[in-house]
């Protein structure tokens, strides 16, 4: 991995086109849809403990299992992608960038990245 980074878990609600890209530019990425597309939100998020890792979703969904969690999912980053507004190549760009420029910041808290802007939340606040 070339990057100080976890591992991604990448949602099976993830375009597999930035999935390609993440891995392209030298993230370690866990694809869901790859390895064991089906799965629940909770066996994602279990996944994600085991390996340390770090969710990458689009379903909104998913971020309300997140942020609402009883357990506190203090180990676990994530990120809600909130920009299906956007062509493809902008938003692997607004993603890449997103964790270029705030991984050290999102580590361990719930994101949320629109094409306007990155909002981090400590769980639990």
């Amino acid at each position: 991995m070339l990057h100080d980074f976890p591992i991604i878990v990448a949602d099976e609600s993830v375009d597999w086109r930035i999935v390609k890209s993440l891995k392209e530019h030298g993230y370690s990425v866990y694809s869901i849809l790859e390895e064991q597309s089906g799965i629940s939100d909770d066996e994602v998020i279990a996944i994600a403990i085991e390996k340390g890792g770090f969710i990458i979703t689009e379903d909104k969904d998913f971020g309300d299992v997140l942020v609402y969690s009883k357990e506190g999912l203090l180990d676990v980053g994530s990120m809600l992608l909130r920009i299906f507004d956007q062509p493809i190549q902008a938003r692997i760009r607004l993603v890449i960038d997103a964790l270029r420029y705030h991984s050290e910041d999102m580590k361990n808290c719930f994101s949320v990245l629109t094409a306007k802007k990155l909002r981090i939340r400590k769980y639990g606040l």
